[in-house]
């Protein structure tokens, strides 16, 4: 059952909240209604699913909260573990931020109050707890450096963490390739072009560019395809934004595109805006 919490304006200035996807924001929201009134809930991504995105039709949708969950325990504002055989989560100094009147007992502890606590998969998800992970929530202005979200193993940027990447970075020294290179200005320019800020294109980029292509044999004509169809879709738009994030998505974008000409449905804006170009593309991907 929701509970009315409440929500401090700093939230919005947090330097670790800016750091995380929106829809991990909007599931840290969620489950401060989600949880009981000590801040404890089961660490159950279907029950979290169905309380936080009850009418949200994204078929990731659940795959997208088990990510969520783990970020938000990477970034130590939740913590996961286990008592009593079961797995839990609970939001971080919640005594601090939520003032609860007239509390109803709670049916799980707190992990301070578990003496010999062990991690447990949640929902056959690993992870892995991050030492002091009782910070408090609102303490935003100074993370883990090593545990933002573009640095801690197995984060969400990072992409395909079962792919076998342990392929060391190409040498600084290289010479840019030309396809590679491609793709990374393909991917800079829409974003561009949709009004956001050019981004710098890293060697963080060009080696998860250089591994799709190499390693998952993703063509440079499939992965403009997918940059292009993800953009021209109001979902995608928002989560494509970087060479670890399509690397990640791919085959997601692929399956659901495939859908959408299996069904016959209009494409996600309309053939007559696409150049030449974007429509032969499309047809490859």
């Amino acid at each position: 059952m929701a509970r009315i919490r409440s929500i401090k304006p700093e939230f919005f200035t947090s330097l670790t909240i800016a750091d995380l996807e929106l829809s991990t924001r909007l599931t840290f929201i969620g489950l401060w209604t989600y949880v009981d009134d000590n801040g404890v809930g089961l660490a159950d991504p279907r029950l979290i699913r169905a309380a936080v995105w009850p009418l949200e039709e994204a078929p990731d949708i659940l795959q997208r909260t088990r990510e969520d969950l783990q970020n938000l325990h990477a970034a130590r504002l939740v913590t996961l573990y286990e008592a009593s055989g079961k797995a839990l989560l609970a939001v971080s100094s919640w005594s601090e931020h939520q003032k609860v009147s007239h509390p109803r007992k709670p049916r799980y502890p707190r992990p301070e109050e578990v003496q010999s606590s062990s991690p447990t998969p949640s929902d056959q998800d690993s992870f892995n707890p991050p030492e002091g992970s009782g910070d408090s929530p609102e303490n935003f202005q100074s993370p883990p450096e090593t545990l933002r979200p573009e640095q801690g193993a197995g984060s969400r940027e990072q992409g395909a963490g079962n792919r076998g990447d342990a392929e060391p970075p190409a040498s600084a020294d290289t010479p840019p390739r030309a396809d590679v290179e491609r793709v990374c200005k393909h991917l800079a320019d829409v974003l561009e072009k949709s009004g956001s800020k050019r981004p710098t294109i890293t060697a963080k980029w060009r080696d998860t560019t250089r591994l799709m292509l190499d390693r998952d044999e993703v063509t440079v004509e499939r992965a403009l395809a997918a940059i292009d169809w993800a953009h021209a879709n109001s979902f995608w738009q928002a989560h494509i934004l970087t060479p670890m994030k399509l690397r990640e998505k791919y085959e997601t974008l692929r399956r659901q595109a495939a859908g959408d000409q299996r069904r016959s449905q209009t494409a996600p804006r309309d053939m007559s805006e696409w150049t030449d170009e974007e429509k032969q593309r499309a047809l490859n991907f």
